[in-house]
């Protein structure tokens, strides 16, 4: 049984979920535990019973909104219920992945052909270490199937100069198996304006780590309107309540927005990692000698 009694009220933002939400997360995360020659099936279904009192965040009831509820919360859900099992399994469960889509949203015309476009972008975390393994770097949540867009299509169809896409060193969790990587895309608004909404997570409580890991780097999503030489969040730069989720951001030519993802949680103590292996990813790049000086010690062998 998978009893989410005691779940905070439904709320005004669109991060509730509908029933069917925390039933398919908490199916999801004892399927990544299961046989995998088990059928995804309805009979698999059957011995778990998932309890969700309505009105609560995760059976939200008309008319609170619902729409950031699965690609936020479901994968939350997952490592809940993952987390509790850590206790019993400790050897089977991975640390969190990085949690959040970070769904950017924009719409305008386009300056070349006076057409209007819009476009629902998401993005891709780090996965959490595990048993045997390094997590993976910029793949999606734990409940997505969904592809990045590339960077020419983004280009061609859209006003936006992408100056960077590219991985974030040390945002995967230290550990014997690091967190895999997070990524960080930065845009460059090339038309007289574009309207923007994001709705993200993990900009304040990390991805955690698992058997001694260590927690991975958190998502931000930071502003540089033309003429300045500071990054901001949506709150300092244009008074919005949350630096995750907000709407009818209006960004205009030269402005720049940043959108980072977290990584994912490091599996089992940092000094147990093979010296070589620190060095590989020092090499690589994907850590930094700083960093890996302060997570491992002796152990990297720097």
């Amino acid at each position: 049984m998978v009893d989410y009694s005691g779940s905070a009220p439904q709320c005004r933002g669109p991060i509730n979920t509908p029933l069917s939400i925390p039933q398919a997360a908490s199916y999801n995360a004892f399927l990544q535990l299961a046989d995998l020659s088990i059928p995804k099936n309805s009979g698999c279904f059957r011995p778990i019973k998932v309890v969700v009192p309505p009105g609560s965040m995760l059976n939200v009831e008309f008319p609170a909104p619902s729409v950031g509820g699965n690609t936020e919360c479901h994968p939350r859900i997952v490592y809940c219920v993952l987390g509790a099992l850590a206790q019993a399994l400790p050897d089977r469960v991975p640390a969190a992945d990085g949690g959040t889509w970070s769904n950017f949203l924009f719409g305008g015309t386009h300056p070349d052909t006076g057409d209007y476009y819009t476009c629902y972008d998401i993005h891709t975390v780090g996965w959490g270490g595990r048993p045997g393994a390094d997590g993976n770097d910029a793949v999606g949540s734990m409940n997505g199937n969904c592809r990045t867009i590339p960077v020419e299509v983004y280009e061609t169809r859209y006003p936006w100069l992408v100056e960077e896409l590219a991985l974030i060193p040390d945002s995967g969790g230290a550990g014997e198996f690091r967190g895999g990587l997070g990524t960080r895309k930065t845009l460059l608004c090339r038309s007289p304006e574009i309207v923007i909404s994001h709705v993200g997570d993990r900009h304040q409580i990390a991805p955690w780590g698992l058997s001694g890991g260590k927690p991975a780097g958190l998502a931000t999503t930071l502003f540089r309107p033309a003429g300045r030489n500071d990054w901001g969040t949506a709150c300092s730069t244009f008074g919005k309540v949350s630096p995750s989720k907000f709407a009818n951001v209006r960004l205009h030519d030269g402005d720049r927005v940043q959108i980072a993802t977290p990584g994912g949680g490091g599996w089992g103590e940092p000094e147990k990692r093979p010296a070589e292996k620190v060095r590989e990813d020092v090499s690589e790049g994907y850590v930094t000698e700083a960093a890996a000086a302060r997570d491992y010690g002796s152990s990297g062998g720097l």
